[in-house]
């Protein structure tokens, strides 16, 4: 068989659906056999979003997808996206076409080792240099995806591995099984000897979390042994808004008042699926405090990472949860925290405020009329600045995998293409929440959603400005230096620019319309965008200690 068509057929089985990528000369052997496949394939329009797409499938439906590219550019231009997928733990197979083997290491025209290239930013990377070992290679790629802490596999396809003939039967093909560690028993009861002993402690929900597909009994386990949960930003939606043991966020960017105020009251901390980065704790000093850590996280290097835990736990999360839920119900323990009651009404004491009724729009109000606007049948989705900030302060998410961020990357031109991935993985309406600066990266993608009949929309929260580092100019230097862009909201038209693409398009400058032009943009059947002019001046709340963020009221 054609190497090629085994590889396809592997992914076949491995239970791939879904393939995003763009043809070329040096990948076109193995898209010989996509096309003859089950596999449906979604031609992008740059290389990058392609792995967006297929980082945002995982993202929002728990199965894996495929990143396609041919050589040289096409495969360099992976590395954002591959970057972004791993250091949010994000699995995605990824192949690129490469040159044929006798031209590796000799310059030949579009001839890169993106295997090499990607070494430090993939979970691991392979060059396939000899035909007969191509479907163990593959095969392996798959359980290192899934295994662990997950993350992206390259694979490196030279055109004559592709186009070579190895002796292979799909009927006879098993995928790889992988362990899922589970803790050990006297680690959990160490682990509830430590929140009985506690007069505050909580219960801090990472992304690890959601991808065990264990938010629910998180929740639960939350309420058998009434602890306050807070949700790190990548765990955002894994507990309902509106839940009585829901603290919201803390951290210096994306967190919220309830979050940190509950966090800085508390004595211990359950971390569960989570990491301590540096935009979640902020000053290490302050975030540690006196309180206790007990930290659960698959991959042992990220307990001690960065800072000591006093009980850390190697194993899956959901795993962990399940044990500590059967331990928890024979003992019948609960916390005795003392504030935990009171939670509903401290969240509705520090809610920022959001029903601002200025003109130039204030960006509090765009996300309240989102969160009135749209329900659970959406995935929303961003990437960074200071959109994205306001985006995990003050939308109200209420399911696991219903708000799909770029994470650790921060990567602009993350949110057209995660939308349209999430939407093929779901069915649902994708809705990316963009500044206006970020909405010229990866623009292109907007005429894939309309070419594929993909409805997503896209709202450009448009303040005319590099609004996170004006802010970080001002606040930190002092000065501000070309990050004005005052034509945003003139010059630029950005209504042309989707109707360009065959997408609706409308700009909305009283708050009091915002609903109105939602409606007419799901109602429109196509892609849409909808530009918000915005007050360019307003500040977003952050800080550098979880005890001295500044909040901006206007």
């Amino acid at each position: 068989m054609n190497v090629s068509e085994a590889i396809v057929r592997v992914l076949e089985i491995e239970g791939i659906d879904t393939a995003y990528g763009i043809p070329g000369a040096g990948i076109n052997g193995f898209y010989k056999y996509i096309g003859d496949s089950k596999i449906k394939h979604f031609c992008h329009r740059h290389e990058e979003a392609c792995v967006h797409a297929a980082g945002a499938h995982f993202r929002a439906s728990g199965k894996i997808a495929v990143a396609l590219c041919t050589s040289g550019p096409g495969a360099t231009n992976f590395v954002t996206g591959i970057y972004t997928c791993n250091i949010d733990s994000i699995p995605v197979i990824a192949i690129t076409g490469q040159a044929v083997t006798a031209q590796l290491g000799k310059d030949a025209f579009q001839c890169v080792d993106i295997a090499k290239i990607c070494e430090p930013i993939a979970k691991k990377t392979y060059q396939i240099t000899d035909p007969a070992k191509a479907v163990e290679t593959v095969s392996e790629a798959f359980r290192v995806a899934r295994e662990g802490k997950p993350g992206p596999v390259v694979i490196d396809l030279p055109l004559d591995v592709q186009n070579a003939e190895i002796d292979f039967s799909p009927a006879d093909y098993r995928p790889q099984s992988y362990e899922i560690p589970a803790p050990k028993a006297e680690d959990i009861t160490k682990a509830l000897e430590l929140i009985n002993a506690a007069k505050n402690p909580l219960l801090l929900m990472g992304g690890g979390v959601v991808l065990a597909n264990a938010t629910e009994a998180c929740v639960r386990l939350a309420e058998m042994l009434n602890l306050p949960v807070i949700t790190t930003y990548m765990a955002k939606g894994g507990i309902p808004i509106d839940h009585p043991l829901n603290a919201g966020h803390c951290g210096i960017q994306v967190g919220q008042p309830i979050g940190n105020k509950v966090f800085l009251d508390s004595d211990l901390v359950l971390g569960i699926g989570c990491r301590f980065t540096d935009r979640h704790t902020g000053a290490i000093d302050v975030y540690r405090g006196d309180r206790k850590f007990i930290h659960i996280n698959i991959e042992a290097g990220e307990i001690g990472k960065i800072f000591p835990a006093d009980l850390g736990i190697v194993a899956d999360a959901g795993k962990t949860i399940d044990a500590l839920l059967s331990e928890a119900a024979k003992s019948g323990q609960k916390s005795n925290h003392v504030d935990a009651a009171n939670i509903p009404a401290l969240r509705r004491e520090l809610a920022r405020k959001v029903d601002y009724d200025v003109q130039p729009i204030n960006p509090h109000r765009v996300f309240s009329e989102l969160n009135n606007f749209f329900g659970n049948e959406v995935v929303f989705t961003t990437g960074c600045g200071i959109t994205q900030i306001w985006s995990g302060q003050l939308q109200d998410i209420d399911l696991p995998r219903g708000y799909i961020p770029s994470g650790g990357a921060g990567c602009l031109g993350y949110d057209i293409p995660a939308a349209f991935g999430a939407s093929i993985a779901t069915g649902k309406r994708g809705v990316a929440v963009m500044g206006d600066f970020g909405f010229t990266f990866h623009i292109q993608e907007l005429a894939v959603c309309a070419v594929n009949k993909i409805p997503v929309i896209v709202v450009v929260v448009n303040n005319a400005y590099l609004g996170l580092i004006r802010q970080n100019q001002k606040y930190g230097y002092g000065y501000e230096c070309d990050v004005a862009m005052p034509e945003n909201q003139g010059l630029i038209d950005y209504v042309k620019i989707a109707e360009g693409f065959a997408c609706y398009g409308e700009r909305v400058f009283d708050p009091a319309d915002i609903p109105a032009a939602l409606d007419r943009a799901v109602k429109s059947g196509k892609p849409a965008v909808i530009d918000i002019v915005c007050d360019p001046n307003v500040d977003c709340s952050m800080g550098g200690a979880l005890n001295n963020c500044k909040e901006f009221v206007y």
